[in-house]
């Protein structure tokens, strides 16, 4: 029974992708949160508001925007990945062109999505967790300031961990798998 249980639940991921990665997302993003405030800045008392916004970030941006740039565009822009990533190792180690295709998305991820995209908006986010009454002029622009200050160490930390994260997600997972 247990065996059963397990292998229906092992098929909502690919069954169900979106709603997947956002739920994973948005569950991952509020839990980092929480982490980052008991653990990290050492309070007693929860932030809910905090942490939901990071809920809804997660779910938002990191799921639900994510997977329409790293699904359907990214398929779109690059319609031999999904072959590729099903081959076996061997057959992918003589893919010159699977090869290239990884690094071409693994370049536009990290040198065009996260300091165009993913970094603007995360600093909008933090702008109205930090400042929630602030007008939408002050939030924009200051979000704005930040992200510019902190562009080349934001990048230099993003790329240290997510360069080699896709290079091996844009290698071996299927297209559904790609967010969570």
């Amino acid at each position: 029974l247990l065996g059963c249980m397990l292998q229906s639940l092992s098929r909502i991921p690919a069954a169900h992708p979106i709603k997947f990665g956002v739920g994973i997302s948005a569950i991952k993003t509020s839990a980092a949160d929480f982490v980052a405030q008991r653990v990290v800045e050492g309070r007693d008392t929860l932030d809910r508001r905090r942490t939901a916004i990071f809920f809804v970030w997660g779910a938002g941006y990191l799921g639900l925007v994510q997977y329409f740039i790293y699904v359907p565009t990214f398929t779109w822009l690059f319609p031999s990945a999904a072959r590729f990533v099903a081959l076996p190792w061997r057959e992918k180690l003589a893919c010159r062109a699977g090869q290239l295709d990884v690094l071409k998305q693994v370049g536009l991820d990290q040198f065009i999505h996260h300091p165009f995209m993913l970094f603007p908006c995360f600093y909008l986010v933090k702008e109205t967790i930090e400042k929630p009454d602030a007008g939408a002029a002050a939030i924009w622009s200051e979000g704005r300031r930040k992200q510019l200050q902190n562009m080349r160490e934001d990048c230099i930390v993003c790329w240290t961990t997510w360069i080699p994260a896709f290079l091996v997600n844009f290698s071996v997972m299927p297209m559904w798998g790609r967010v969570p």
